[in-house]
């Protein structure tokens, strides 16, 4: 074969390849957040921790056009530990799914965020991270011996489905299988509401604890775009056997040039078997854009407990005591 030819052969496999190749995309993200902390849950200590405004992670999404308006796509993100480049080894566990997206909507399998866990995020000003974060406040009871309860925010071997569009009404159905393991079957799902600055969410799902023992949580709220002030309001209730409790919130964020405030209130009061059981959870918070991808931060936290140990941050504790702390810290996303 002469150079000619070659050369010819060579453009007509680039030629058929250039389509294939431009319908497919992959996209390397993530976030590195570290922070200085000081945390006294009875017992204080200092601490370089992450994951004080966003969190931490690493992930690759992409996605394929199969034509006719069909699109595959996967997405598989794991949790970083700056502070001591994830000493125990990567995991993948925040989330890994492949999908089917169309005109129908999506299809998902895997593991990643389930309804409940997602509508706790949107519907706290911290996005349920740092020392604002909301979901820290819930399991105020305890789960029945030989019992588990793993899917509060993400769960695994799901199968989910989500409604196309990003505003008007919209929805999600959701199924784990538990696979022998207590505390991983889960049902669920959410319908809600986009429109403008507002955005209402109503989600329920049923975790088995034990073979006679079900976790019910359901959540409902929302958040209001006044432009000065975005307003957040969020109401759940969870049943574990005997046990049940109610969490209300409050919150508000306010953009201010570069930066952002937020601040939010919080309360757990325990029903039934853990009646005597109560806690109170304030947060403040401000962050300052560097840049579009760079950001300072610094957050306070309170919560007082009755009958509980719930933390602002994982370190040493003394039982019953209340917990504070500060953090500031640096957030970077890629």
């Amino acid at each position: 074969m002469n150079k000619t030819t070659t050369t010819l052969a060579a453009a007509a496999l680039l030629a058929v390849a250039a389509p294939a190749m431009a319908q497919s995309s992959v996209t390397l993200f993530g976030v590195i957040d570290l922070a200085a902390r000081s945390v006294d849950n009875g017992v204080s200590q200092k601490q370089l921790a992450g994951s004080g405004l966003s969190t931490s992670r690493l992930g690759f999404r992409g996605t394929e056009d199969l034509g006719g308006g069909l699109k595959a796509n996967f997405w598989i993100e794991g949790q970083i530990n700056a502070d001591d480049g994830n000493a125990t080894g990567q995991t993948w566990q925040r989330r890994t799914t492949i999908g089917l997206q169309g005109g129908f909507g999506e299809v998902r399998m895997g593991r990643e965020k389930n309804p409940t866990g997602l509508t706790w995020e949107q519907l706290d000003p911290f996005s349920d991270t740092g020392m604002g974060a909301s979901g820290r406040m819930h399991q105020a009871f305890s789960v029945p011996a030989g019992g588990g309860y793993a899917s509060f925010s993400r769960s695994s071997n799901s199968i989910s489905y989500h409604t196309p569009g990003s505003t008007g009404f919209f929805g999600t159905a959701f199924l784990a299988a538990g696979e022998g393991a207590a505390g991983n079957k889960y049902t669920g799902g959410r319908v809600g509401y986009r429109s403008g600055p507002l955005l209402a969410i109503l989600s329920y799902g049923i975790t088995e604890v034990t073979s006679s023992v079900d976790a019910k949580l359901l959540t409902f709220g929302a958040t209001y775009d006044m432009k000065v002030v975005r307003l957040f309001g969020m109401y759940s209730t969870t049943d574990v056997g005997a046990a049940d409790q109610t969490n209300w919130l409050l919150g508000v964020s306010a953009p201010f040039g570069k930066t952002t405030l937020r601040a939010s209130y919080h309360e757990v009061d325990g029903g039934g078997s853990i009646s005597n059981r109560s806690a109170k959870h304030a947060a403040i918070g401000a962050d300052y854009a560097l840049s579009r991808r760079t950001a300072i931060y610094a957050n306070y936290a309170k919560i007082g407990n009755t009958n509980t140990n719930f933390v602002v941050a994982p370190g040493p504790t003394r039982a019953g005591s209340g917990s504070s702390g500060y953090e500031v810290g640096l957030r970077h996303s890629f």
